[in-house]
């Protein structure tokens, strides 16, 4: 049986860590030892922890195919629906990453572009998917596409972020249909689909 590439297995081992150790565990040497390799090979494969924390988000994070899948599934003339889960599904995706990414906000840097384009896709799928419902004639024609998913994914993090910094409170707070008053909110900018 071939061996997995070693940037792989850096990647298994980190998501392995992050699952068994959690975050605190996650520093290159202790990653590299897991993968039984140097942590050489972390800088050589990833540049520097921030990539491989990039990659494990963008590669092994559950939370990252549920909310593409989210953006993705089928409206099946409920708009309402489709919203409320695009929006749960991106809030526990923020509530995954905000931990791992913390210590790299603030960072000489990251403001030249770092968490632009794949780093960060997801504002660009819910831009394109409701681009299509315009096109379809589900979003109405004077809605700005970009703001519309700012608003969804901004409220998505802001409340995930809620929730990582003040826990149980918070949650409690959330469970007060936060998300359905949000979608309430929105579906006026929408068409006959909405219900």
């Amino acid at each position: 049986m071939a061996r997995p590439r070693v940037r792989e297995q850096l990647l298994d081992a980190a998501y392995d860590l992050l699952q068994r150790e959690g975050i605190a565990a996650l520093t290159t040497r202790h990653i590299a030892s897991c993968a039984g390799t140097t942590e050489a090979s972390v800088f050589n494969n990833f540049g520097d922890k921030a990539g491989l924390l990039y990659a494990l988000i963008g590669e092994r994070l559950p939370e990252v195919q549920a909310v593409k899948s989210a953006i993705d599934a089928d409206l099946q003339d409920d708009v309402a629906v489709w919203l409320e889960n695009v929006y749960q599904a991106a809030e526990l995706f923020y509530i995954a990453i905000i931990p791992l990414t913390a210590p790299l906000w603030g960072r000489e840097g990251l403001g030249d572009g770092q968490l632009l384009g794949d780093r960060h896709p997801l504002h660009g799928l819910v831009v394109a998917r409701f681009l299509q419902f315009q096109r379809e004639g589900v979003l109405g024609p004077g809605s700005d596409a970009c703001a519309l998913a700012t608003i969804v994914l901004g409220a998505a993090l802001h409340n995930g972020f809620n929730l990582v910094a003040h826990g149980r409170v918070a949650l409690a707070e959330n469970r007060n249909g936060q998300p359905g008053r949000l979608v309430t909110s929105l579906l006026p900018l929408f068409g006959a689909v909405a219900t």
